[in-house]
């Protein structure tokens, strides 16, 4: 039943969240050709600086509270629950307010001083109010996490990003006239609009939902002051760590162009490889990360749970699980992003030479694909500094060797190298020490790599396949139709092979059962 909960909430969250990535991504598409490089430019210069901020106010504390109300709900402690629920709502929203405030009064600063693009300030101003509406949301979710109840989450999720996304484009059809800096700040307002209709939404949803209060189990007593600290001493490591990669995307901003032009490229080239390397490669790399977000998000508390209540057996169970499913979605997406990089990057953006960009940076998805899963796992036990200096590691690997690849002669292509053998210096780690905590024990080389990589051979070959096939209707449709058909071929393989069973299918929310019976009609199943 545990396992059953688990997989449901991680495939809720990650369907919402895949729907809101390709929601994010899929847009910036039609607004780049819009405004072209200089007003995608302005629009991009607030956003390292918004996710900045946003990880401080966001990572840790919710994945605190989930924690902490998952241990006192098995308990039967609700007064404990609500405790922890209203002194992380203060707290948050206390952040909300001061981050807030001081991003929309330094927004000038910022632009002239550190950004050298003074239009950039009413995107800055723009999107702070989003950082409170967004850390009020966050405690929200890690509340319906904790009760493992991730729809409401989900929800949030999505139209989060439907209104955000509206809001670029109504934004940019009134104001395009009127000049790029106000454009590229009323599509930034986007985050704000998003971020409260999310709000009013997940409030709503708690209002509605409520169960009537039930009296505690057990008598604890705990202190206000010893419940915000244990908060606090678990959101800490949690946010540092989440802190790095928008840290990682502010340090590229500086080393990548800086570095080019070293090793001999001119500017303006240096900057189109840069934007071909983040803006392109890194939003599409971005899209499988939502997944392994998930389950690292669905992790923590029912590891945590079971830790609690001393079921290690359940543990290895729900770990294995969590790293199984990561696996059949890591694997074939870091492989097809490498195989089809140049028409795909062709059918998005109009530019072949950036599939080399995304090449090279595929196979980022299968290493923070595993460092984020064994983050969840090391933060359900309790460990939560071993994930951050794991990254710390990861990232300062990436910082050298960013510098030493590109000035060796690699240029692009090297700083896409480093970013990968970073993370993977980062997942080796977490994953050795996860291992002194969990044993071996929850890992099988049939289940995990055997079976999703025999079927993701097999899928590489049906995408070459179907692309030369459907070359003569044009690229774009050639691509479509090799990612979609090599993906059903994937699937097909990997339920004949019974790398997906059946019992894990029928754990699929609202259609585990239907697919099941369709799968047994074919003879599948």
């Amino acid at each position: 039943m545990q396992k059953k909960s688990f997989i449901k909430g991680a495939l809720i969250l990650s369907a919402a969240g895949i729907l809101s990535k390709i929601l994010g991504a899929v847009y910036r598409i039609p607004f780049a050709r819009i405004v072209e490089g200089e007003g995608l430019g302005i629009y991009q210069m607030a956003y390292p600086f918004y996710t900045l901020i946003l990880a401080v106010s966001t990572a840790g504390i919710p994945l605190a509270v989930s924690k902490l109300i998952s241990e006192r709900e098995c308990q039967g402690d609700y007064d404990g629950v609500r405790k922890v629920f209203r002194l992380s709502l203060i707290a948050l929203t206390a952040f909300g307010i001061l981050a807030s405030g001081l991003l929309f009064l330094s927004a000038d600063w910022i632009s002239i001083n550190i950004l050298k693009e003074p239009r950039a300030a009413l995107s800055l101003k723009a999107i702070a109010p989003a950082i409170l509406f967004t850390s009020v949301i966050a405690n929200f979710r890690g509340f319906f996490q904790g009760h493992q109840r991730m729809t409401p989450t989900a929800i949030s999720q999505v139209l989060e990003q439907f209104v955000r996304v509206g809001t670029v484009f109504i934004a940019t059809w009134f104001l395009l006239d009127k000049g790029l800096e106000l454009t590229a700040a009323g599509a930034s307002f986007g985050a704000s609009t998003g971020s409260f209709a999310a709000l009013v939404v997940i409030i709503l949803i708690y209002m509605f939902s409520r169960e009537r209060k039930e009296k505690s189990q057990v008598c604890n007593e705990e202190k206000s002051g010893d419940l915000f600290k244990k908060i606090v001493q678990l959101a800490i490591p949690i946010t540092i760590g989440a802190l790095v990669l928008p840290l990682m995307q502010i340090m590229d901003t500086f080393l990548v162009p800086g570095t080019l032009q070293k090793a001999g490229v001119e500017a303006a080239r240096a900057t189109d490889l840069f934007g071909q390397l983040s803006g392109m490669a890194g939003s599409i790399i971005n899209l499988p990360f939502m997944v392994t977000t998930s389950l690292a998000a669905s992790l923590v508390p029912s590891i945590s749970e079971k830790i609690k209540l001393g079921l290690e057996k359940e543990v290895q169970i729900l770990l294995s699980s969590g790293f199984k499913l990561a696996a059949v979605i890591v694997l074939p997406a870091t492989a097809g992003l490498m195989v089809l990089s140049e028409p795909i990057m062709t059918m998005l953006f109009k530019e072949p030479e950036a599939g080399s960009a995304l090449l090279w940076m595929a196979p980022t998805v299968l290493a923070i694909g595993a460092y984020q899963v064994a983050s969840g796992t090391l933060q359900g036990y309790g460990k939560v500094m071993v994930p951050v200096v794991s990254l710390v590691s990861g990232v300062t690997i990436k910082a050298v060797l960013t510098y030493f690849l590109i000035i060796k002669g690699m240029g692009i292509e090297g700083a896409a190298l480093a970013t990968v053998i970073g993370y993977l210096a980062a997942a080796g780690i977490n994953i050795h020490i996860m291992n002194k905590f969990t044993g071996k024990s929850w890992f099988s080389f049939q289940e995990h790599l055997t079976k999703p990589f025999s079927a993701v051979v097999i899928m590489l070959v049906a995408a070459i396949f179907f692309h030369r096939i459907f070359m003569f209707a044009g690229n774009s449709l050639a691509t479509l139709a090799a990612i979609s058909l090599a993906g059903v071929v994937y699937l097909l393989v990997l339920v004949k092979i019974k790398g997906i069973k059946e019992e894990e299918i029928q754990q699929m929310p609202k259609f585990g059962e239907k697919l099941v019976k369709i799968g047994k009609k074919v003879k599948l199943l």
